[in-house]
């Protein structure tokens, strides 16, 4: 009963929050019919809400040039989606959505807690606000950051170095553990914190696994080691250690079986509150890369979790590769579709940050030498996670039997030369349709999988998968001066600072 009334207040929260918004960010919240005064636990339940849908369901292009998805034959693509010649107008709801529906509640719950001195409250909305602007600097590089979300106080927000803001993430995630140590007996928002239901410990690993993440982001960057080696001692020092096993970051307000209240990716991509399949159920098919991927590898375990068999039964898996055409381009009742380890029910988790993820990023962080740990032992825990948070049958033992295999490449710890490419290689599976955006973001720091395929479409004209997306329209409409001032953007050759 707690869930359902927990639905309707952020139901109820996101209309509040969201009416009235423009394309930009600059005029969030002055909906003169709006709430005024609205209490700070809920809106963080709204905000989280929202970064749930967003991670799980904004990012169906990546899914495509990852390696995971393609079309279905059955639909008409734009040629524009397959040869990655998009323009400014392309995604803008990935700016608006962050900046809007996310960064701008986050805050109003930060200036709130503080306010009404409840700094367990205020921490939690700290650690969210460095995870939302860490997306934003990973897409776009420089973004407005300290004048981003003040308002009429500042309509024409300047852009900020993305490397300053970088390192001001790893300050606010400090000044949100901090907040956390002033006790537990001051406010704890419980319910509404639909996360991680008030466990600080759990908050306080989050935070640590999300430094741990922006660091790795600059592992290329010669000049920032001294920098990440003073860093990563505080890490240790904190002793609050990093999100492990059975300890995914995931958000679930109490989903149901109605409509909007439906889990995100379930919602968008599996059926509706009536079972029917949803539209992107039959546009989305599998990538060929990721089949064989699996099929190389021995992967007898996970293929059949992530894909469905052609036509929904037997054991035959076909798919495309990303942007098929002429004779490859085929109805999809002829190739894969998704699987019952992505969609697992109607109320399954939003999650924001997988076990396995985090896993992953130790075993690298270990096999540099910057936490303490055996790589190899933290590389097949994240191996076996994925297979866990997948709901391969028997996924522990499962596990052991696929990472233990000799004489398949980009598997065994100890087999594989390059311990680097099979950590990363090993991550992107786990990351399938789950989390494109951390792919995406370990191929452009570190170039795996080597072999990720451009598309296929003739029009691709230059083959190379983007390096970050383009400002949206809206900022050279109403921020021209300070969106012209970061020069000419090419979503080919600019990259973002940490980039390879």
């Amino acid at each position: 009963m707690r869930n359902k009334i927990l639905v309707l207040k952020i139901s109820f929260l996101m209309l509040i929050f969201s009416a009235g918004c423009s394309s930009s960010f600059y005029d969030v919240n002055t909906n003169p019919n709006a709430a005024v005064d609205v209490p700070a636990d809920l809106i963080l339940a709204s905000a989280l809400v929202n970064t749930g849908a967003y991670v799980n369901t904004n990012f169906d292009y990546l899914n495509l040039w990852m390696g995971y998805w393609n079309w279905s034959g059955n639909y008409s693509i734009s040629s524009t989606d397959k040869n990655y010649q998009f323009t400014n107008g392309f995604r803008n709801n990935t700016w608006a959505s962050v900046y809007t529906t996310q960064l701008n509640n986050y805050d109003a719950v930060d200036k709130k807690a503080a306010t009404a001195g409840q700094p367990l409250l205020q921490g939690m909305a700290k650690i969210m606000k460095s995870y939302c602007f860490q997306y934003l600097v990973d897409t776009y590089g420089n973004v407005p950051y300290t004048d981003a979300l003040n308002g009429t106080g500042s309509i024409l927000p300047k852009y900020d170095d993305a490397q300053t803001i970088y390192k001001d993430l790893i300050v606010q995630i400090d000044n949100a553990f901090t907040l956390f140590n002033k006790g537990t007996a001051t406010y704890n928002p419980a319910s509404n914190d639909i996360l991680f239901g008030g466990d600080i410990s759990m908050w306080q690993k989050f935070g640590n696994s999300l430094k741990l993440k922006i660091l790795l982001r600059q592992s290329e960057v010669a000049a920032q080691s001294s920098y990440i080696t003073a860093e990563l001692a505080k890490i240790k020092a904190s002793g609050y250690g990093f999100l492990g096993a059975g300890q995914s970051a995931g958000i679930n307000p109490g989903y149901q079986k109605a409509a909007g209240k439906l889990s995100p990716f379930w919602g968008t991509y599996g059926s509706n509150e009536t079972d029917v399949n949803v539209e992107n159920y039959q546009v989305y098919r599998a990538n060929l890369y990721s089949i064989n991927f699996f099929t190389s590898t021995k992967d007898s375990f996970r293929l059949p979790q992530v894909y469905a068999p052609v036509g929904g039964k037997g054991t035959t898996f076909a798919a495309r590769y990303f942007g098929a055409y002429g004779a490859d381009v085929v109805p999809n009742t002829q190739i894969s579709g998704f699987g019952p380890g992505l969609l697992q029910a109607y109320n399954q988790n939003a999650v924001i940050m997988s076990s396995n993820e985090s896993l992953f990023d130790q075993a690298e962080a270990a096999f540099r030498g910057w936490i303490a740990g055996d790589p190899k032992a933290l590389y097949q825990a994240a191996v076996t996670e994925s297979f866990i948070n997948l709901k391969v049958p028997n996924a522990t033992a499962a596990a052991m039997i696929y990472y233990s295999q000799t004489g398949v490449p980009s598997v065994n710890y100890d087999v594989e030369t390059n311990k680097l490419a099979l950590i990363i290689t090993q991550k992107w599976a786990s990351l399938n349709s789950v989390n494109p955006f951390e792919a995406w973001c370990d191929y452009r720091r570190l170039g795996f999988p080597a072999s990720l395929p451009i598309s296929k479409d003739p029009t691709t004209s230059v083959p190379k998968i983007p390096l970050r997306l383009l400002y949206p329209a809206s900022e050279y409409s109403y921020n021209t001066d300070n969106v012209t001032a970061q020069g000419t953007i090419s979503q080919f050759t600019t990259k973002i600072f940490w980039g390879k």
